[in-house]
């Protein structure tokens, strides 16, 4: 074990979605607040949501719901902030709630523009996913770094986190 701490970075894993039929639900429903349902995205969809917003939601003007499962949860904070960076629009609004587990995604809408809306989301998907593969990438880099320089230490970790960082595909 290395007195400073960890020597080198994991990288982050990407947001990818359970594609199962059964992993995906889509309701219709009248009142947000009175729906079992989504219990686990209220946190979410009460904070740091704008007024319009949440007009929409206490008005009722929401009734189509679709719940993503995540086929991989990473509780990373770099892609938790990435995902909360993205949610928003351009307007404050919340594009897609997440749970509190991090593992589902909520996307509402009103009636006939869900398709438009879960469009939005995915490309907001793809695009924090472009941004962790450039943060892999510098971070593979900077390992690569670190075991070049560490490599006149002979340890036998260094060697084996190395040829992981090298060959393992992720």
């Amino acid at each position: 074990m290395y007195a400073e701490g960890p020597v080198y970075r994991n990288l982050i894993s990407s947001i990818d979605i359970n594609r199962s039929i059964d992993s995906i639900e889509y309701i219709n429903f009248r009142d947000i607040n009175n729906e079992p349902v989504f219990k686990e995205f209220l946190n979410d969809i009460n904070s740091n949501n704008d007024a319009i917003e949440l007009s929409l939601i206490n008005n009722k003007a929401y009734k189509e719901a679709v719940i993503i499962s995540l086929s991989k949860v990473s509780r990373n904070a770099a892609l938790i902030e990435m995902i909360k960076a993205e949610q928003k629009t351009f307007g404050g609004s919340k594009l897609f709630y997440i749970n509190e587990a991090f593992d589902k995604i909520l996307v509402i809408s009103v009636p006939r523009s869900m398709e438009g809306k879960l469009n939005m989301v995915i490309n907001r998907i793809n695009k924090i996913n472009d941004k962790v593969a450039r943060l892999n990438s510098k971070i593979k880099k900077e390992n690569l770094e670190i075991y070049a320089k560490r490599h006149g230490l002979k340890d036998k970790k260094d060697f084996i986190v190395n040829m992981i960082n090298e060959r393992l595909k992720v």
